[in-house]
């Protein structure tokens, strides 16, 4: 009775540190794999960086049996991506929490956990593709892709306007659902091999004296040209107003290509001063309620990031070489 105790209070430490280790290996992905990708030239980052996070999810949802691991562990990856990245884009944080949800949802250990892994990793992509093309949608409009179709059109000389952007489209979803399946598939397939990595030869496993000089380097702070960014957003909403209160007379540029150029800037100029502001106020409300209720988590995921980021740069070296 005392052993099978002392059992169960072992591995539930041991489950807590899983989590952790996880958890600060997923914040890391979120907060600083993108910049050391793009340091290795690696292409779509974007899609390798979701690809990662997919990857930590599935493995969090095997190893820590805990009914509510993954959406614990998107709160406090959240928490990290307020601190560590002060000025993301709320659509990050959706991206994270569709994530975390989706994968509390679908994923439980048990035979099919690998076609769960799967079917998880393709929605969790395929969401994400979804997303940034959206924002192309609403940040260009449509006169930007007749525009491209237009051109496609003379490069083919075809006599018929076709569609060629909703068959981009179509392709660099198919791209992420393709990704999806490989990502799930493998991920699946790692989460059930994990045991048998204490068993790596020597070269494969790095000191944990190694770990102990590893820091992180503080970011630097961005200026600030807001004032600039106000004034370029009232001059453009006036002209935009004028040219629909008086189109004969408008002061925009008769260039169609000048045009989405200065609605596009209109529209992020008013995403950036306007609704992100108030987006961002409301999510570092609720995240900061939620901070104070983790400490504890924050700081045991916190003093491991360092490590993390050391150990993810060696083993890169590793497979590299």
């Amino acid at each position: 009775m005392i052993f099978g105790s002392m059992d169960r209070a072992n591995q539930l430490i041991l489950h807590k540190a899983v989590f952790y280790r996880l958890t600060a290996l997923w914040v890391f992905f979120e907060a600083f794999a993108g910049g050391i990708l793009h340091g290795f030239k690696i292409p779509f980052t974007g899609m390798v960086v979701s690809s990662l996070a997919v990857m930590c999810i599935i493995l969090i949802a095997w190893h820590v049996p805990s009914k509510t691991a993954v959406i614990k562990a998107t709160i406090i990856v959240a928490i990290f991506k307020l601190m560590l990245s002060p000025h993301a884009s709320p659509t990050a944080y959706v991206a994270v929490f569709f994530q975390g949800a989706l994968g509390q949802l679908l994923l439980h250990r048990g035979k099919l956990f690998r076609l769960a892994a799967i079917a998880f990793a393709i929605l969790a992509l395929v969401e994400s593709s979804l997303q940034r093309l959206l924002v192309l949608i609403v940040l260009y409009g449509n006169e930007f892709w007749v525009a491209v179709n237009k051109y496609i059109q003379k490069l083919t000389g075809s006599k018929e306007l076709e569609s060629y952007t909703w068959w981009l489209a179509a392709g660099y979803i198919l791209i992420h659902l393709m990704v999806g399946i490989f990502v799930g598939w493998y991920a699946g397939s790692i989460a059930k091999k994990t045991t048998e990595w204490t068993q790596l030869p020597a070269h494969y496993l790095i000191a944990a004296e190694a770990l102990e000089g590893a820091e992180t380097p503080a970011k630097k702070k961005r200026k600030k040209w807001k004032w600039f960014f106000a004034v370029a957003w009232l001059i453009l909403g006036l002209m935009f107003f004028h040219a629909y209160i008086d189109p004969e007379a408008a002061l925009l540029p008769k260039a169609e290509v000048l045009r989405i150029f200065l609605r596009s800037l209109l529209i992020v100029l008013s995403w950036y001063l306007i609704v992100l502001p108030v987006l961002r106020s409301s999510i570092k409300k609720h995240l900061e309620k939620e901070q104070a209720k983790r400490s504890v988590d924050v700081q045991s995921v916190l003093s491991l990031l360092p490590q993390v980021k050391f150990l993810f740069v060696k083993s890169w070296a590793i497979a590299s070489s």
